[in-house]
């Protein structure tokens, strides 16, 4: 009887949802690249966010660095982008960024944090299930703010480069082979160092270093001589109070580009290789207001990189798809949660397309955006899922009832004619509750 009762109660629907309309109008909502965050809790103040296998089991982690309260969160994934609660790991004082790689080669990977009141670097070794030993703790430079681990000397081992804010240096520590490290070396960059960021610039297969400086507002560029060692940095200018750093092959050259993430113009710059580790000038890209992370990958799987970027004021994420070239379309944002500040992209749920996490400071969470490229047709309200009648109470909410637009589009247009209308109500219903066909999802015309 239950059944019966809501197969009519749908049927009524569908019955009004005809009367209420005498033609069938196509959407005109904007298809959407991510679903609504789904936020998990992380430590006090969480700063920076890094995602890697943890555990071994072939998923993508969490490590998220906790400023306010001085530890590292773990959060381990379930297999399908939902995650464990936090388990909380002590590093220095006030922590300010994390990386994950494998530091003494027992194939499985570490933490790394860098903290900038304690003016260390923690190393914290994976016990090979995704707890970690405790810390044990190297000096770097003046108010350590950045992190970033990469074989720098050509020995197969992970070293490390720390940008270090009010030293205005970058330190590089060096692998012993076995996760522990010999003291820093510093290198001179612009004033108030504020990212860093290692891979091949100039093409010569060893690891160079990029840094942004927010006081000097320029971009540093480290070669690598080939031994761990590097030339003197060369500086290039950028947008105001540039914060963070990214590179990857932006154009499709085969080259290495930039991309910085400006807080004081709210805009992120492209500096195009010249394919000599040497870069044009730089091409801006609006914003939100107060930018402070950004992240490079396929986001829209069409094989070039895009871009992430956190914007701190507006709570808001903004994705710059690549046009292909180089060039990026205008931004549109996503909400998260209060006060983004890092944003890190990877396949979280394992359906082969890169997904957001992105740490906020103040509301003391992470939040993960699935990406909706592989969508299942007829998951309406995007939750992940096979389609139930939750996705028929979400469909009926937005053709009548002025609710929100189905994260994906395509997702709705379950008898594939080209637009979301009257029609693909009757056909889910169908469907759900009458034995009818399976939703066929196409393209919106």
């Amino acid at each position: 009887m239950k059944r019966r009762s809501t197969v009519l109660s749908c049927v009524s629907l569908v019955l009004a949802a005809v009367w209420l309309v005498s033609i069938a109008a196509t959407t005109n909502a904007q298809d959407s690249l991510f679903a609504p965050p789904v936020n998990y809790g992380a430590g006090d103040g969480p700063i920076s966010v890094f995602s890697a296998d943890l555990n071994g089991d072939g998923n993508y982690d969490l490590a998220v660095a906790n400023c306010n309260s001085d530890n590292v969160s773990v959060l381990l994934n379930n297999g399908d982008g939902t995650f464990a609660v936090a388990v909380n790991y002590g590093a220095g004082n006030s922590p300010s960024s994390v990386f994950s790689a494998d530091l003494d080669g027992d194939n499985d990977n570490d933490l790394t944090v860098v903290s900038d009141i304690s003016d260390n670097v923690s190393i914290l070794l994976n016990n090979g299930d995704g707890t970690f030993a405790a810390a044990v703790n190297y000096g770097a430079g003046g108010t350590p703010v950045s992190v970033f681990s990469a074989d720098l000397d050509g020995d197969n081992d992970n070293d490390l480069a720390v940008a270090n804010h009010d030293s205005d240096n970058v330190a590089v520590l060096l692998n012993n082979g076995d996760g522990t490290f010999a003291a820093p070396v510093n290198y001179g960059v612009g004033a108030g160092a504020r990212s860093v960021f290692s891979t091949d610039l100039d093409g010569d297969n060893d690891n160079d270093l990029t840094v942004v400086s927010d006081i000097s507002s320029n971009v540093s560029i480290l070669l690598n001589n080939g031994d761990g060692t590097f030339a003197a940095a060369v500086n290039y200018g950028a947008g105001g109070i540039p914060v963070s750093v990214f590179s990857a092959d932006l154009d499709g050259d085969g080259d290495n580009d930039l991309a910085v993430a400006n807080a004081g113009s709210d805009n992120v710059s492209i500096l195009l290789n010249n394919g000599n580790g040497t870069f044009a000038a730089p091409v801006n890209y609006g914003v939100g207001d107060n930018p402070t992370s950004v992240f490079s990958a396929d986001l829209d799987g069409d094989n070039d990189n895009d871009l992430a970027v956190a914007n701190i004021s507006p709570d808001n994420v903004s994705i710059l798809l690549n046009n292909g070239d180089g060039t990026f379309a205008p931004a549109v944002n996503y909400g998260v949660g209060d006060q983004p500040v890092s944003v890190f992209s990877a396949d979280l749920d394992g359906d082969g397309d890169n997904d957001l996490a992105v740490a906020n400071e103040s509301s003391d969470n992470v939040s993960i955006l699935f990406n909706l490229i592989n969508y299942i047709c007829g998951d309406i309200d995007a939750s992940g899922g096979n389609p139930i009648v939750a996705d028929l109470t979400y469909f009926v909410d937005y053709l009548f009832f002025e609710g929100s637009p189905p994260p994906i589009l395509e997702a709705a247009n379950v008898d594939g004619e080209g637009g979301i209308n009257v029609a693909d109500l009757t056909y889910f219903v169908n469907y759900l509750f009458f034995d009818g066909p399976e939703p066929i999802c196409g393209p919106i015309e």
